[in-house]
């Protein structure tokens, strides 16, 4: 049995549970591989490294960095080093290494990778990924580097792909889409429903989900003939639950927008269902699983451009994209998914039924992510582009907190 080392920040952990489940339930998803993971966490500091806990094949590790990814390449040096350190004394043998995003876990690989002698891939993620690469262009010939050399790239959006392709790498074949994974099972057919909208997030994000101009859309809609409601699916501590509200009041819409607490994600489905549409034009999102889930129980979807699922339904008509920094997109976008209800939820029904959305079903993409990664194992050097002529770094500088 093949086994796939994986360097992820996002990955739940004993330093943090409520990272996204996203890496978990692709490594869920790939049973025929053994699977380890370095769970990496920044701490605010200049050296140290330690493990804080080994569980079911996950290493939680801590390590001190400075913020704003100052230093980046020598503090993600030095941490490669420790990992490094603790696979020689473990007698680890990964036959693949997995770096969850490209401009943090990727440096990381990079350095596993020439020492350890097995190739590694990378996913791309767009918001950390995309806000590095633009804060420190000093980095990119790094960067490019690390793209180069990889097996394989995962953008997992196409807006992310074209966005690597004009910033760092030109696509030359060596990737292919890799949809983050959700558990969804089943479709719940579109039916006729009220004219009420939807929206679902975390309240403790609800500014960077574009709340306040969507409030504002909202506003300058009333009165005409889209006036339309708005339900806020999701939970929050108090304090955030109070802006929130707080929010809806200082634009007037308290009688239009409601706050419906948090729903169960195995009931998520059946409550989205019985709306005319969701919204979400939110202001940073790497993929945004939630747009996914609404498709699948039957609702269009109204999305940020060069954000979340942008590129994925370019050809289709289940939705309508917007800017998220112009409130007169988001309104106008509204409008226009209103107008048009009837056709996207008749379109959503037939790509429901023909499979149409099953490239983002979990079996779907793990099966395309396990037969990618055996192939990179099985082929070795002739398609990994691996310069492995330095066997390790020339010293392992992992100190203990």
């Amino acid at each position: 049995m093949y086994n796939i080392l994986h360097i992820s920040a996002d990955f739940p952990d004993a330093y943090s549970e409520r990272k996204t489940p996203a890496v978990c339930n692709l490594i869920e998803g790939a049973p025929e591989f053994t699977h380890t993971v370095f769970s990496i966490n920044r701490l605010a500091g200049l050296q140290g490294t330690r493990i804080i806990k080994r569980a079911d094949n996950v290493i939680t590790l801590v390590y001190k960095a400075p913020p704003f990814g100052v230093l980046l390449d020598t503090f993600l040096r030095r941490l490669a080093d420790h990992i490094l350190e603790d696979i020689q004394g473990s007698n680890m043998r990964p036959d693949l290494i997995h770096a969850h995003k490209l401009t943090i876990e990727g440096l990381v690989a990079q350095r596993l990778s020439q020492a350890l002698g097995c190739p590694y891939v990378c996913t791309i993620r767009g918001n950390t990924d995309q806000k590095y690469i633009r804060a420190k262009p000093g980095m990119r010939r790094r960067w490019r580097q690390v793209a180069q050399q990889a097996a394989w790239l995962f953008p997992v959006t196409p807006w992310v792909d074209r966005y690597v392709s004009k910033t760092l790498l030109p696509d030359t074949g060596q990737r292919s889409l890799l949809p983050t994974v959700t558990r969804i099972n089943h479709n719940f057919p579109p039916r006729e429903t009220s004219r009420r909208l939807v929206t679902a997030f975390h309240l403790a994000g609800w500014k960077m989900k574009g709340m306040p101009g969507l409030f504002t859309a909202l506003r300058q809609l009333r009165g005409t003939a889209h006036e339309i409601g708005l339900d806020i699916l999701g939970g929050g501590s108090p304090e955030h639950t109070q802006a929130l509200q707080r929010e809806i009041e200082k634009h007037g819409l308290g009688d239009l927008v409601t706050l419906r607490g948090a729903i169960p994600h195995d009931q998520m489905a059946q409550e989205l269902n019985g709306y005319s549409g969701f919204v979400l034009p939110t202001l940073r999102e790497t993929f945004g699983m939630v747009y996914i889930e609404a498709l699948f129980s039957g609702i269009p979807i109204l999305y940020s451009m060069d954000r979340g699922v942008d590129g994925f339904f370019d050809e289709q008509n289940v939705g309508v994209r917007c800017d998220p920094t112009s409130v007169a997109s988001i309104a106008k976008g509204i409008e226009e998914m209103l107008d048009n209800v009837d056709p996207m939820k008749h379109e959503i029904a037939m790509l429901q039924q023909t499979g149409g959305f099953d490239r983002f079903r979990q079996h779907k993409v793990c099966r395309d992510y396990a037969d990618r990664a055996a192939r990179i194992i099985e082929n070795g050097s002739e398609q990994t582009r691996l310069d492995v002529s330095h066997t390790r770094p020339s010293h392992i500088t992992g100190t203990k907190i």
